[in-house]
């Protein structure tokens, strides 16, 4: 069950950073200035890192146990 977990995980990570692209680039957000969506995308992909950074470390720690 623990294998399910973080394969979500993965996968929700990787959502955040498609996000991010899909507003930097998307002609959906046209309305917004640019200022805003690169400010949001960042945010989204420094989210995904920390996201990221978060299950590498519990990942390490359970396999030191």
């Amino acid at each position: 069950m623990q294998k399910l977990g973080k394969y979500f995980s993965v996968f929700v990570i990787l959502l955040y950073f498609f996000l991010g692209i899909f507003i930097l680039v998307s002609p959906r957000f046209q309305y917004l200035p640019k200022g805003i969506k690169i400010i949001f995308s960042v945010f989204l992909f420094l989210y995904g890192c920390y996201r990221l950074a978060r299950i590498w470390t519990k990942s390490r720690e359970n396999d030191g146990e």
